[in-house]
C-alpha cells in the first residue's frame, strides 16, 4: 500500500496517503478494463479484484467495509459506461516521450444508431491549458466498438507533470459522456494536488445539485459528498472534470449537507 501511494504523493499526511492508495487502485484497474472492452468480441467480459472489502481493513477495493465508495469507484464507473470513448496508454509515465494513444469508441447499447456523433480528444498540461485537440466524426451505429484513430503527442508536448487526456462523446452536438486520464504523476510527487486553482459554486435542486465552474481553468477530481454519511449517501457522479463556465446537474440521494471539493479548489 505504501509503495502504491508513493507513485502519486509524498504522503505527508494520512489523508493524502489514503488518496494516493485509492488513485493507484483506479489507475491499476481502469486501463486494464478499458483495454479488455476494446477487444470485443474476443473478450466478452471483464471482472476486477476487488470491488468491496471483506473486513474492516485498508485494502485495494473500490467500496469500503461500510459501503462507502472510494475514488476508483467513480473512475471505474466511467470505464464501464455503455457509451464512452477511451484511450489506451502504453505505460503510466510518458514524461518527455512521444506518445501515440489509440482511441476507441464503445457503444454497448447502440445509442448512436441513426445519429451524427463526434469524439473530441484533448491534452492538457500542468497549467491546465490545452496542448492539443483532435476530432473524430461519424454517424450511425458502430456495432459496439470501433477504433477511431490515434492521438499523437510529441516528446515536447508530454514534458509536463501531470499530463491530462480528456475524451468527449457528443451525440447530435450534445455532450453525452466525458472521460479523463492523468499520467506523469510519478515525475513530480503531489502534482495532481498542486494545480492552478479554480472556484466552484453549488446550488441545490430537486434531487440534484447544480455545480458551476466559475474559474478560468478546469476543475479536476470534483467530488460530491455528504460528510459523516458516506455509507448512506448516493451521488450519480463524482471525481469528474468540469470545464470553465460549465454547469453540471448531478443527481443525489439528499441535497442537505452536500459538500463539493476538487483537487484544485
Amino acid at each position: 500500500m505504501v509503495r502504491a501511494s508513493q507513485y502519486f504523493t509524498a504522503g505527508r499526511t494520512m489523508e493524502r496517503f489514503i488518496v494516493g492508495t485509492q488513485l493507484a487502485q483506479a489507475v491499476g484497474v481502469r486501463h486494464i478494463l478499458e483495454r479488455a472492452r476494446t477487444r470485443w468480441p474476443e473478450c466478452t467480459g471483464a471482472l476486477y479484484f476487488k470491488f468491496n472489502e471483506i473486513c474492516p481493513t485498508a485494502e485495494r477495493t473500490t467500496v469500503d467495509w461500510y459501503g462507502a465508495p472510494k475514488i476508483p469507484f467513480y473512475l471505474i464507473q466511467d470505464s464501464f459506461a455503455p457509451l464512452v470513448a477511451v484511450s489506451l496508454f502504453p505505460k503510466a509515465t510518458t514524461h518527455g516521450d512521444p506518445l501515440s494513444l489509440p482511441v476507441f469508441l464503445l457503444d454497448d447499447a447502440d445509442a448512436l444508431n441513426g445519429a451524427k456523433w463526434e469524439v473530441v480528444v484533448r491534452a492538457h498540461g500542468a497549467d491546465l491549458r490545452p496542448i492539443k485537440s483532435s476530432r473524430f466524426v461519424g454517424s450511425g451505429s458502430i456495432k459496439c466498438v470501433t477504433k477511431l484513430g490515434d492521438f499523437h503527442l510529441s516528446a515536447e508536448q508530454t514534458t509536463t507533470a501531470p499530463l491530462f487526456v480528456i475524451t468527449e462523446v457528443k451525440r447530435k452536438g450534445a455532450l453525452v459522456k466525458r472521460n479523463y486520464y492523468f499520467t506523469n504523476f510519478e515525475s513530480v510527487k503531489d502534482c495532481l494536488f498542486n494545480l492552478p486553482r479554480t472556484k466552484i459554486s453549488m446550488q441545490a435542486g430537486d434531487g440534484t445539485v447544480i455545480i458551476r465552474n466559475q474559474g478560468k481553468v478546469p476543475a479536476v477530481g470534483l467530488n460530491v459528498f455528504h460528510p459523516g454519511h458516506l455509507d448512506a449517501f448516493f451521488t450519480e457522479d463524482s471525481y469528474f472534470w468540469l470545464e470553465p463556465g460549465e454547469v453540471k446537474n448531478v443527481a443525489v440521494s439528499i441535497t442537505e449537507g452536500v459538500v463539493i471539493e476538487a483537487w484544485n479548489i
